[in-house]
């Protein structure tokens, strides 16, 4: 069995971008960067779901091969479907969500945004006792 570039790359940009997730303090940074990782997962996925040398599993005949091992596996490709479209989902929530807080809070950083909810929440909770 050979390694191809479609078998390393994958896994070398899911964990370039879990590197940069664990070090950044940036918000949209970790947003591209959880993109990133869901579709470094994707073309692992997909790359092991079609070799080289495999044919389409849509009319095989065409190609005259009857050996079940020459046909690509579709159902890897039939799952990463359903996964592009949750990874669209979760970055569309993620920028939702980051919008309101950056209207409310005027930052991207992580850690002063955590310190900035915790003033306002401080602050609330001290004119709830008045």
């Amino acid at each position: 069995m050979e390694l191809h570039v479609f078998d390393v790359f994958p896994i070398l940009l899911f964990f370039i971008s879990y590197f940069g997730l664990i070090t950044t303090n940036n918000i949209v940074k970790s947003i591209v960067l959880i993109a990133m990782m869901s579709t470094s997962v994707v073309m692992f996925w997909l790359g092991i779901g079609a070799r080289f040398g495999t044919v389409p599993p849509i009319f095989p005949d065409i190609y005259e091969i009857y050996d079940p091992s020459a046909i690509a596996d579709p159902l890897p490709q039939a799952l990463m479907l359903t996964a592009i479209i949750i990874g669209i989902a979760v970055t569309a929530i993620n920028i939702t969500m980051y919008n309101a807080l950056f209207r409310k809070h005027k930052t991207v950083d992580w850690d002063e945004m955590l310190s900035r909810i915790q003033m306002s929440e401080a602050g609330s909770q001290k004119k709830e006792k008045d």
